[in-house]
């Protein structure tokens, strides 16, 4: 692990290189940290120069001088984070609000990506006050009183039951999130608005949605795949981490993407 100083922040960056492999670059959901690719890293960082960063306010990383972050911030401190690590190009892997960072990054900084998976995510999340609520519960009485209601929709009744210990994994690491750090993340949500920034995207695109994803929505996934240039589409069993619930299948359809190509779509729900 290492410090990387972006503007107002110090951010715990793990870089792992592999000499001649491309670079891929994770960004983590709102409330957690690096550790949440835990079950991506063997099979990735076998085959890429794989970084993974906390994001402000969130894991290690210091909370910094804004009350609330943007957008254009949070893609700041990832493409500070790529050129501390001597990174010029990456793909991009982003779940939640990481995968809101990584469509920023691909639609504004496109020199910058190879390649853009935005896995269990979302262009724009309405109503603003539902934002302004959670920020005031953060801010006033701690994330840990949404920790439950969070791990609710994150993953399906029945991961719950059959795996207590990859939950209470993900509820340690929410519980770890400042507040401050949480609201400010929550306010860059909050005024997002990416609908139709999106389709300026050149990079290949892959979105990964899950079925039972009660916030980021399949809607929200077949939204974007079909606003962004020739995305290709792909549906877990799953809800919310979609890359924990089903680890084996989201590495699976990620690396095939990054290094080759997914079959169309309707090769790939026979497959499925």
């Amino acid at each position: 692990m290492k410090q990387v100083t972006s503007q107002d922040v110090q951010l715990r960056v793990e870089h792992t290189p592999r000499p001649g492999a491309p670079a891929l670059l994770l960004l983590n959901a709102l409330g957690t940290s690096l550790e949440m690719w835990d079950d991506q890293f063997e099979a990735l960082s076998e085959r890429f120069e794989l970084i993974r960063f906390d994001a402000r306010g969130h894991g290690k990383s210091t909370i910094g001088t804004h009350p609330e972050a943007t957008l254009d911030l949070l893609a700041a401190d990832a493409l500070n984070v790529l050129e501390a690590c001597g990174v010029a190009r990456a793909h991009l892997c982003g779940l939640s609000l990481g995968g809101m960072i990584a469509m920023h990054i691909a639609a504004k900084w496109p020199d910058r990506v190879l390649k853009a998976a935005l896995c269990n995510t979302t262009p724009h999340m309405p109503p603003r006050e539902t934002w302004d609520t959670r920020i005031q519960t953060a801010l006033t009485q701690g994330p840990a009183v949404l920790v439950e209601g969070t791990l609710g929709r994150w993953f399906t009744p029945q991961f719950h039951q059959a795996h207590p210990d990859k939950v209470a994994r993900i509820r340690a690491l929410l519980l770890e999130t400042s507040p401050q750090g949480y609201a400010a993340c929550c306010a860059a949500i909050r005024d997002m608005d990416q609908r139709e920034s999106i389709k300026n995207i050149t990079a290949k695109t892959l979105i990964i949605g899950g079925m039972h994803d009660a916030g980021t929505t399949p809607a929200h996934a077949e939204f974007m795949a079909n606003s962004i240039p020739e995305a290709k589409l792909v549906l877990l069993d799953a809800a919310h981490l979609s890359n924990v619930e089903r680890a084996d299948e989201f590495n699976a359809t990620l690396i095939e993407f990054l290094q080759g190509e997914l079959a169309p779509p309707a090769a790939q729900a026979e497959k499925d």
